[in-house]
């Protein structure tokens, strides 16, 4: 069987787009998802979409505007991967919030699978929403939701990123993260400011009561058990969570189609 350069050229923007969710969305770009394995996975799954994979006409007749279209399918698979990611990155942030104010930010430790300092808590949180996220079948929706871009956007068609609406689901994004991360610390800080208030009663009834100390004993138990009480509440808000990730993956594909 002889390959045309058409063929070849679909090939390689198939891999250019997996490839760029490979890089952000949250299990395939785990360091500890071994690069060779990575990389296996990427080309077996671009050789199952290869020749049912709708394509744009006319390809790119010239190595320039190969290497274009090749660069934005990289970057529309990253924007896919990084939607995905956002849930995780508001987890984290919410126990890197409750971590800090149960005192336990100073026992933060290099973790080699984010290749970043990472706190306790937040390591803690990130692992049991990736579990979660796993038995929802997130995983199942994100491979979904990139064999469906191809119908949306073709392969070998340049996707729209100078569109203001894209700008502005963004930023609401953005917003939407930090929103997730408070509404998930909220209960742990409330207990927690409860134990600081209680100690600031202490302190002025009994001075010689070293509250500072205390704090140190008391508030890791106090947040440790206040997470225990939100994590039956967190499978129920994951499932929206992820419900609402495959919602803002179409819209980023309806938005960079145009």
């Amino acid at each position: 069987m002889i390959l045309t350069v058409t063929q070849l050229e679909v090939f390689f923007f198939i891999l250019a787009r997996l490839a760029g969710v490979f890089i952000q969305a949250p299990v395939l770009s785990a360091r500890s998802f071994a690069a060779p394995a990575k990389i296996a996975f990427c080309v077996w799954l671009t050789l199952l979409l290869w020749f049912v994979t709708p394509v744009f006409q006319p390809l790119p007749a010239t190595l320039l505007g190969f290497a274009v279209t090749l660069i934005g399918e990289v970057a529309f698979g990253f924007a896919v991967g990084f939607i995905a990611n956002l849930l995780f990155l508001a987890l984290q942030s919410a126990g890197e919030i409750v971590d800090m104010q149960m005192g336990l930010s100073v026992a933060s430790a290099l973790d080699p699978v984010f290749g970043a300092v990472i706190s306790i808590v937040g390591r803690l949180v990130y692992f049991v929403a990736l579990i979660i996220f796993l038995e929802c079948d997130g995983h199942h929706l994100l491979l979904s939701a990139f064999h469906q871009s191809f119908k949306l956007l073709p392969a070998g068609q340049l996707a729209n990123f100078t569109s203001y609406s894209l700008v502005s689901q963004m930023s609401g994004l953005g917003a939407a993260l930090w929103l997730t991360a408070i509404k998930l610390a909220l209960p742990a800080l409330l207990l927690i400011f409860l134990v600081d208030f209680a100690f600031g009663i202490v302190s002025r009834v009994a001075p010689q009561v070293n509250v500072f100390m205390l704090g140190f004993q008391v508030k890791p138990i106090v947040g440790l058990f206040a997470i225990s009480l939100t994590l039956p509440f967190l499978v129920r808000y994951m499932n929206g969570l992820v419900a609402t990730i495959g919602q803002e993956i179409l819209k980023l594909m309806m938005i960079v189609s145009k």
